[in-house]
């Protein structure tokens, strides 16, 4: 199968970078169009009541919002200067309640072909505690998903 559109996914860590670059060297190969996401997820910033010295913008949620939804926009912004060049590129900033939700969300409007993501290799205690939002969106992902591994 020819993947003619390719999602890719990052929290902006060092762990997701791997897996924009595997995405573009992909995406470069298959003339993919692409779409690189970012999740910003509302459960780590306090209802307004809690924060009421928040200023109030950005649909009600409070400027801290606000500002992780443009700096999100402003990361995805290099990623697609520095490793997407000469290919059809956008980028999206989801806003969610969890990471896998939002991602999810993203792979039901835009249909991919192919979802890339990078593991951070947890195990354990660590993933019992964390979780894995790599191994739900592999789980529930209507497409293909390439899971791009961490090193040892």
């Amino acid at each position: 199968m020819a993947w003619r559109k390719i999602l890719v996914t990052t929290d902006l860590s060092a762990f997701a970078h791997r897996g924009v670059v595997r995405a573009a060297e992909v995406a470069r190969t298959a003339g993919a169009k692409v779409r690189i996401v970012f999740v910003v997820e509302k459960l780590f910033f306090p209802p307004l009541p809690m924060a009421p010295s928040a200023p109030v913008s950005f649909r009600g949620e409070g400027d801290i919002l606000g500002e992780a939804v443009a700096y999100g926009g402003s990361k995805l912004d290099e990623l697609k200067a520095a490793h997407f060049a000469g290919l059809d590129v956008d980028t999206k900033v989801v806003v969610a309640a969890g990471a896998a939700a939002g991602l999810l969300d993203a792979i039901d409007e835009w249909k991919p072909d192919l979802v890339v993501l990078a593991s951070h290799g947890r195990s354990g205690v660590m993933h019992l505690l964390l979780g894995s939002t790599t191994e739900k969106v592999a789980r529930h992902a209507p497409c293909e998903v390439l899971i791009v591994r961490s090193k040892a």
